[in-house]
């Protein structure tokens, strides 16, 4: 059975959540990444300073770690996915915004340490017809990415950088679903 591009299959995880369990946000931010491997630990860093700053109940931040298929679900049901994660590029510090089909695209050329992850989830996600309507990565090109939990200068200086372009994925999303409401 196909559907249309405009239609959107909902895992049945959304119909029966058990009362306990809090009801999906529209708007999701996942962050990645693992805090023992120096820079690798940079979308965790922001997903922690932008949830200090934005408080919205329309918003639901989920810290991904370094996990793989176990995020299915959180793919699965988000509307708006926003990633954020450390980036490859060639200048350590830069902030990178992707949006829409840039993502899936530069997924493929090397640019998350965590991408095997990411497209497999992707793909799943696809397969089950389940995919979010919108998908943007905010993240930071790490320096160094080695066993420590210390994180470069220049990365620490981009997290300010990397928590505004976040914020205004979010509010540009915000205002949207304030339009549709």
């Amino acid at each position: 059975m196909t559907t249309p591009a405009s239609s959107r299959l909902r895992p049945d995880s959304l119909d029966y959540r058990p009362p306990f369990e809090p009801s999906v946000a529209p708007i999701t931010v996942l962050g990645v990444g693992n805090l023992i491997m120096g820079d690798d630990a940079a979308g965790l860093l922001l997903l922690e300073r932008l949830q200090a700053v934005v408080d919205d109940p329309r918003v639901s931040f989920v810290d991904g770690a370094t996990g793989g298929m176990e995020l299915l679900p959180v793919v699965q049901e988000a509307t708006r996915l926003l990633i954020l994660d450390a980036v490859a590029g060639q200048v350590p510090g830069t902030v990178v915004e992707l949006n829409g089909d840039q993502v899936p695209r530069l997924l493929a050329t090397k640019l998350s340490p965590h991408q095997v992850g990411l497209l497999d989830l992707f793909a799943a996600a696809r397969m089950l017809g389940t995919e979010p309507s919108e998908v943007s990565v905010v993240g930071i090109v790490p320096g160094h990415v080695d066993m420590t939990m210390v994180v470069t200068e220049p990365v620490t200086a981009a997290l300010d950088e990397g928590v505004v372009r976040a914020k205004a994925v979010l509010d540009r999303w915000l205002a949207a679903l304030d339009v549709e409401g």
